[in-house]
């Protein structure tokens, strides 16, 4: 049996960030990964917003572009648009990202180990099983995305809700390289569909929705036009966040996409996964210096005072859109431009912390021009959380 201070399973961007903190304050840290090539296939539409730049994460040369707002679509064809002067997010490569990530770790002296599964986490004896060898820990961390078997074990009456997301990367012609198209279609609700500008003659069309494979494939194809060209395909499952999930038990931990720490509107994750992890790192930290198990607990405190407040309304505002029809979204939409809430969208808007822009609707009285639509009762919940 091979033992170590920790260990991590999984090689994505937040298993291989908590492996290199944890590494860099000294501690022999293991990490194993079912992945042959770190970052691929990819998962994510590989927008995110330059709160980033907070996480001290992201070297400049994975930024594959800049934009500064997006373009809101609705069913028939409306469109609201809202730009910062600025840039607001980045487009990143994230093939090359996460495998920077990983190799960082490594760096750090991670002992890294691809293309192995895990067959077993023991969480009673902080244990891991890999066919018949076994591998000991102080502490284990899991990272390995919304499917995981340990996370089951730890919530296993937890009803364990996930989307289907679809991505393609497409050879097509960019008028406009700044802004991101975001479309609403009854039948992808709660989720969307986006297209991200690449480069000038380069796109990533996808959607995410609680549509199957199939559905959601049909759904994507009908958004291409002729001349679009298919240069890849990715795919994968967003968890949806849920409050109740216990995410530590005795010495294990669940991080990232694991522990459902994304934002229920856009299923995006990176940033608060980073964010967690340096919560996750100050009390490992703590944990193992002690002795007291205790402090891993504080990590899952911590988290819910950081997140739930925006977690929650988010999820309410995600509720909320399930429930709206085509014409709603359409009504809505006319609404907004009729009373210019481009602006204040424009200069309120935060892909992170959505909870301004909802406390100004409220403030000059805009979201109740949308009430003969979307009703009293399903604003309650919004209002009740903010």
């Amino acid at each position: 049996m091979t033992n170590y201070d920790i260990i991590v399973v999984g090689g994505g961007p937040i298993g291989s960030t908590y492996a290199y903190k944890m590494a860099k304050l000294g501690y022999d840290v293991a990490l194993f990964d079912m992945k042959n090539r770190i970052g691929q296939p990819l998962q994510c539409a590989g927008l995110v917003s330059t709160n980033i730049d907070d996480t001290k994460n992201l070297p400049r040369e994975f930024i594959s572009n800049e934009v500064r707002g997006a373009n809101l679509i609705s069913p028939n064809k409306t469109t609201v648009h809202v730009e910062k002067e600025n840039t607001v997010a980045y487009v990143l490569d994230r093939v090359l990202y996460d495998k920077y990530l990983f190799d960082r770790a490594i760096n750090a002296g991670v002992d890294a180990h691809i293309g192995t599964m895990v067959d077993d986490v023991d969480i009673n004896n902080t244990t891991l099983r890999i066919g018949n060898a076994y591998h000991r820990a102080k502490l284990i961390a899991v990272a390995c995305g919304p499917n995981s078997k340990t996370s089951k074990k730890m919530n296993p009456n937890l009803d364990e809700d996930s989307f289907m997301a679809i991505q393609y990367t497409i050879q097509t012609d960019n008028p406009s390289t700044e802004f991101v198209d975001v479309s609403v279609r009854e039948e992808l609700l709660p989720g969307f569909l986006w297209k991200i500008p690449v480069s000038s003659n380069q796109s990533r069309i996808g959607l995410f929705t609680k549509n199957s494979y199939g559905g959601a494939t049909k759904l994507l194809d009908n958004e291409l036009s002729l001349n679009d060209e298919i240069i890849q395909k990715h795919y994968g499952i967003i968890p949806r966040f849920n409050i109740n999930k216990k995410i530590v038990q005795n010495n294990t931990i669940l991080l990232g996409d694991t522990a459902s720490q994304v934002k229920p509107t856009t299923g995006g994750g990176i940033i608060s996964g980073f964010n967690c992890t340096e919560i996750a790192k100050n009390n490992s930290n703590k944990m193992l210096e002690s002795g007291d198990n205790s402090y891993l607990e504080n990590y899952e405190r911590e988290y819910h005072e950081r997140y739930d407040e925006e977690f929650r309304t988010q999820h309410n505002v995600q509720n909320i859109m399930e429930n709206m029809t085509e014409d709603d979204f359409n009504y809505m939409f006319n609404q907004l431009n009729e009373y210019d809430v481009d602006k204040i969208i424009s200069e309120y808007g935060d892909m992170d912390n959505q909870i301004p822009l909802l406390k100004q609707l409220i403030k000059t009285g805009i979201i109740f021009k949308l009430l003969p639509k979307i009703g009293v009762r399903r604003l309650k919940n919004i209002w009740k959380s903010l």
